[in-house]
C-alpha cells in the first residue's frame, strides 16, 4: 500500500489559483506566467507539471513566458528566476514546483526590484507546494501568495493505520491512498480549517 499525494492534483490547484488570481486582476483569464519545474527525473516534478499544463492548456490568453527546472533547489530557483526577471519586464505570477523553488524566486523578485505589494497590479503572485515553514512566513509577509500543502505526519499515521488495521484487524489496505492536500494562503492560514488539516512544519523542527 503506497500514501501519498495526488501531485498532478496539487499541480492543477495551484494553476487554478493562479487563473482566477489573473480574472481578478484583468477580468478574464489573461498574463504572464513563469513555470519554475521540479527536478527533472522524479515523479512528483514530473505530476506536478502535468498537472499545472494540463490547466494552462486551456487558456490560451495566459502566456508561459518561461518554463524551466529550478530542481526543488532555492539557490537554483534563485538564479533561474533572475535571469527569467531580467529577460521579461513584465511577470503577472510565478508558479514554483515546490516551496523551495518559490522562497528561490521570492529572494530574485527582492534583489531585481520588482517586489510591489499585493494591492498593486505590478504585483507578482507566487505560488508553490508543500507548505513548508518558510513559504508560510513569506505568506504571512505578502511574498508567497499561496502554498498548495501536504501533510506528511498524517500521511504517516494513515500508513501506520493501514498496518495496524491489516495486522490486528485483517483489513486489507488500500493499493494506493491519496491523502488530500490544501490551498493555504493569507485570506485562511489562521482559520480553524487549516488548523484542523494541520500545518505540519509547525510540527517538525
Amino acid at each position: 500500500s503506497v500514501v501519498e499525494t495526488n501531485n498532478v492534483e496539487a499541480g492543477k490547484k495551484g494553476a487554478n489559483y493562479i487563473v482566477d488570481l489573473l480574472k481578478e486582476r484583468y477580468g478574464e483569464p489573461r498574463g504572464n506566467v513563469v513555470d519554475l519545474q521540479g527536478l527533472v527525473g522524479t515523479t512528483a516534478a514530473a505530476d506536478r507539471e502535468t498537472g499545472f499544463q494540463q490547466v494552462m492548456k486551456q487558456y490560451p490568453d495566459i502566456e508561459i513566458v518561461a518554463n524551466q527546472p529550478a530542481d526543488f533547489d532555492q539557490e537554483k530557483a534563485l538564479n533561474v528566476t533572475t535571469n527569467i526577471l531580467q529577460a521579461n519586464p513584465k511577470v503577472d505570477a510565478i508558479f514554483g514546483a515546490n516551496d523551495d523553488n518559490t522562497v528561490g524566486a521570492i529572494r530574485a523578485i527582492d534583489s531585481a526590484g520588482r517586489y510591489e505589494p499585493p494591492s498593486s497590479d505590478e504585483h507578482i503572485y507566487v505560488v508553490g507546494i508543500d507548505g513548508t515553514a518558510q513559504a508560510l512566513e513569506a505568506i504571512r509577509n505578502d511574498k508567497q501568495t499561496a502554498t498548495v500543502s501536504q501533510n506528511p505526519i498524517q500521511m504517516a499515521r494513515t500508513a501506520m493505520d493501514f498496518i495496524n488495521q491489516q495486522a490486528n484487524q485483517d483489513k486489507t489496505p488500500p493499493k494506493q491512498f491519496f491523502y488530500p492536500t490544501i490551498v493555504i494562503d493569507k485570506e485562511n492560514i489562521d482559520s480553524q480549517q487549516v488548523k484542523e488539516y494541520g500545518i505540519w512544519s509547525n510540527q517538525v523542527k
